[in-house]
């Protein structure tokens, strides 16, 4: 858990004297979604052999996404949101950081074999779904060219259908790049977090979280049982899904000129209290599989 703690804090304490400005960790993201991060996803893909339980990571990805947003669309209807507020209610409380908070803590609790693990989940599961119908709830219309041009989706794609044969040097190579990632976007991550905006919208940034990670965690973890997936597929799949909100739920919002103040706020939010939750997560999913 240090590993993931002393980034994120220490960016935030950099952030706080002055070293960094708001808005710099724009830049690591931008390293990490168009550098590192395609290069680890490619690693990965090319690591793994392609077979069923695959298909059922993603769909265990699929399925508690949908009942995230089942159950925050019926919040949302009673609470009487505006459709702004609805829209973005419906993106942080369906859609998980499986990828920036999603991998560190999948390589921290079933290292590498993890870390695979949660890149299919979240390219194949989450980011298809997010790219699709969360671009959908937020501007109206799905945006295929988004998905396909996506750099980690394509590196996974690459690696995957292993084109080629990696030399030794180069792989050495790859990996030392893929090795930056997870520092590199939890740093990003504690840069990024606003104290300030979760007490503003800490009421609706809450409902979101509870529903992302509890919802998400119950049907997950009923759904990796009924697909009796391997171990670790089914520990890392039922992890993945009580991540908190998504950055890019975030990104969304701001782009669509919904809530991205609450959006921003939930997702910090949730972040936060992962530090907290995810060990009673990893626990109780060890009694139950």
């Amino acid at each position: 858990m240090l590993e993931i703690i002393i980034p994120v804090f220490g960016a935030s304490l950099l952030k706080h004297i002055g070293v960094f400005k708001k808005g710099q960790e724009r830049v690591l993201i931008d390293y990490v979604l168009f550098f590192s991060l395609p290069i680890l996803s490619f690693k990965a893909g090319y690591d793994i052999n392609m077979n069923a339980d695959i298909l059922k990571v993603s769909s265990v990805a699929w399925i508690s996404i949908l009942a995230c947003m089942f159950f925050a669309f019926t919040i949302a209807k009673l609470l009487r949101l505006s459709s702004k507020d609805t829209k973005t209610f419906l993106l942080v409380s369906s859609f998980g950081n499986t990828a920036f908070l999603g991998y560190p803590y999948a390589y921290t609790y079933f290292g590498q074999e993890g870390l695979q693990i949660a890149i299919i989940y979240d390219n194949i599961g989450s980011f298809l779904l997010v790219s699709s119908l969360g671009i959908m709830i937020a501007s109206g219309k799905p945006n295929l060219k988004e998905v396909l041009l996506f750099p980690p989706f394509l590196g996974l794609v690459l690696g995957l259908i292993k084109i080629f044969e990696i030399p030794p040097t180069l792989a050495e190579a790859l990996d030392f790049v893929a090795l930056s990632t997870l520092p590199v976007v939890l740093f990003a991550l504690g840069l990024s977090v606003d104290l300030m905006g979760i007490k503003k919208n800490l009421k609706l940034s809450f409902l979101a979280v509870f529903v992302k990670v509890f919802v998400s965690f119950f049907v997950s973890l009923a759904v990796v049982k009924l697909f009796k997936l391997p171990e670790v597929a089914a520990k890392v799949s039922v992890l993945e899904s009580a991540m908190p909100p998504m950055m890019f739920s975030a990104v969304l919002a701001l782009r669509y000129n919904l809530n991205p103040n609450f959006a921003f706020s939930a997702v910090s939010f949730g972040m936060m209290l992962s530090f907290v939750y995810v060990q009673f997560v990893v626990e109780i999913t060890n009694r139950f599989l």
